[in-house]
């Protein structure tokens, strides 16, 4: 989590995605990071702005992008999280890889360096076989309030709502 150096969850996702590109390519494109991100080149062009003037990405006008040394430390950083939260998520609570990637690009900018430390010492204990777990998705089922959220992959309450409100408009 950058926060403190005014790194936006959209400025992290960048440096992650142009990292991946620079360990194939050994330079991003503007064209691969929109395609990559889902945006548009102008989107792109526009945040590249911001990471060149904070220092972390050089961005040459034909259109190849490179991180400099403090921008491949930050996108490591972002990497490692996603990295060892997609681990925990897998190898710990069971999930599939698909639900685990998900979450784990939603959950590596919002977790402390001190929760992504612990979280690696646990899952590096699962992995030497110094603590045994059985992934969850072999236990069984919850059965807690959020099983139906489970089920639906959406927050039954939110639905709730939205369904309340959708109801009252047609009224």
């Amino acid at each position: 989590m950058h926060g403190e150096e005014g790194l936006s969850t959209t400025h992290e996702m960048y440096l992650k995605v142009l990292y991946r590109q620079q360990m194939e390519n050994e330079v991003g494109r503007v064209r691969d990071l929109a395609k990559g991100l889902g945006v548009t080149p102008g989107t792109v062009c526009a945040v590249l702005k911001k990471l060149e003037h904070a220092g972390l990405v050089l961005h040459d006008h034909y259109g190849t992008v490179k991180l400099t040394p403090a921008g491949i430390r930050m996108a490591e950083c972002v990497v490692r999280r996603f990295d060892i939260i997609r681990g925990l998520l897998i190898e710990v609570f069971g999930l599939d890889t698909g639900a685990a990637e998900v979450d784990a690009c939603t959950m590596e900018h919002a977790v402390s360096p001190a929760t992504i430390n612990r979280m690696e010492s646990m899952l590096q204990l699962v992995r030497t076989g110094e603590i045994v777990v059985q992934p969850l998705h072999q236990v069984g089922p919850s059965v807690s309030t959020c099983s139906d959220c489970e089920v639906t992959g959406t927050c039954q309450a939110v639905a709730g709502v939205e369904r309340s409100r959708s109801q009252g408009k047609r009224s």
